[in-house]
């Protein structure tokens, strides 16, 4: 699923709200979790697992900087 910046931040908003404000909580995060989320998509849930990715191996500049955005920079 291709996701930007905008759902990205739409979707920290969520997270932050509900009291996932480091990376410590987001790593975390458990289904049980989830279904506690108000309106949480299934883009949503990509994103987290690929936040937690990120988190866990450092690269959340590369994260935020998505698949759409690399393309364009390459050229």
């Amino acid at each position: 699923m291709n996701y930007n910046l905008t759902n990205i931040t739409k979707l920290l908003e969520k997270l932050f709200k509900a009291g996932f404000n480091t990376e410590k909580a987001i790593l975390m995060i458990s289904l049980e979790d989830l279904a506690k989320l108000n309106d949480i998509t299934s883009l949503e849930i990509t994103i987290i697992l690929d936040l937690k990715k990120a988190i866990k191996t450092k690269k959340i500049v590369d994260f935020l900087c998505t698949n759409n955005e690399k393309e364009e920079i390459k050229k």
